[in-house]
């Protein structure tokens, strides 16, 4: 046994089954009835954990994003320059999202459910841009060289999120990767 109890146990359980089941089907169809059969728990077991479908799929994109994070912390040079470090980042994001099983699933089938996710509506917990602005900003503010920012670190983790999500939502651009990457740097730095 490798320490995690039932709850953690079935709450991983829950969100690697509800990946698989949003990759496959999108969210549309997607239920927590759905969701705990699948996943062999009981229905109240789901309930629980997420309380709704809107807490399931921000439970799922917080992990996701904190995923997406740890990959970033493997490829990219941290410690480079602001504006470099925006543009690596940048640079990883849009390929890392492109091929994300359920970001691929909602952009070519329900890209609402993209839009929904990325912005607050309705008072929603469903925001990407602050979930992914938690992660960044503070790791902006924290920078010896966060002075050389043109903006604060939470609307330099706005641009950033924003632009990478436009560009992982329409597939065709005449500009590449690179280039968004250097628009970004030049956007948030001096």
């Amino acid at each position: 046994m490798t320490g995690m109890t039932n709850a953690t146990q079935s709450s991983s359980l829950l969100v690697d089954t509800a990946l698989a089941m949003m990759a496959e089907t999108g969210l549309d169809n997607l239920t927590l009835t759905e969701l705990a059969r699948r996943a062999g728990v009981s229905r109240a077991t789901a309930y629980r954990e997420f309380g709704d479908k809107d807490g399931l799929i921000a439970a799922v994109s917080k992990i996701e994003v904190a995923r997406m994070v740890s990959a970033a912390y493997l490829e990219i040079d941290m410690f480079a320059p602001v504006g470099q470090l925006a543009k690596d980042a940048v640079v990883f994001a849009i390929p890392y999202l492109r091929r994300h099983p359920v970001i691929s699933r909602l952009r070519d089938q329900e890209p609402g459910w993209l839009i929904d996710v990325a912005i607050e509506h309705e008072g929603s917990e469903l925001n990407l841009v602050e979930t992914v602005g938690t992660f960044i900003a503070p790791l902006l503010a924290a920078r010896d060289d966060s002075a050389t920012l043109a903006v604060s670190p939470v609307q330099a983790a706005e641009i950033a999120v924003r632009t990478v999500l436009s560009h992982v939502l329409i597939k065709r651009s005449s500009l590449t990767d690179e280039q968004v990457g250097d628009a970004v740097a030049r956007a948030i730095s001096r």
